[in-house]
């Protein structure tokens, strides 16, 4: 008995696709640039808030210093309200 070489086997790739995504318009890239750009102004106006903030607390927290002229051997520049008119 004479055997018969098998037939060659090829094979069959299947490949699934997924649904198709939407496109990316111009209008779209600009309000996503908007958005990140409000957003950031937003970030940079919240830290300048809170860094001021601090150095507000900080400057009340410890008043005497030099720059101020609040040491015992300073003399102030005293811009309070102006003297009274002596000149009646």
């Amino acid at each position: 008995m004479v055997q018969v070489p098998p037939a060659p086997v090829t094979p069959v790739i299947v490949k699934i696709v997924g649904a198709p995504t939407e496109e990316v318009g111009v209008v779209d890239i600009l309000i996503g640039g908007l958005g990140l750009t409000a957003l950031l102004l937003l970030g940079a106006a919240l830290l300048g808030v809170v860094v001021g903030a601090l150095f507000i607390g900080y400057k009340r927290w410890r008043p005497g210093n030099s720059l101020n002229g609040q040491e015992a051997s300073a003399m102030g520049l005293q811009l309070g309200s102006p003297p009274p008119d002596r000149s009646r």
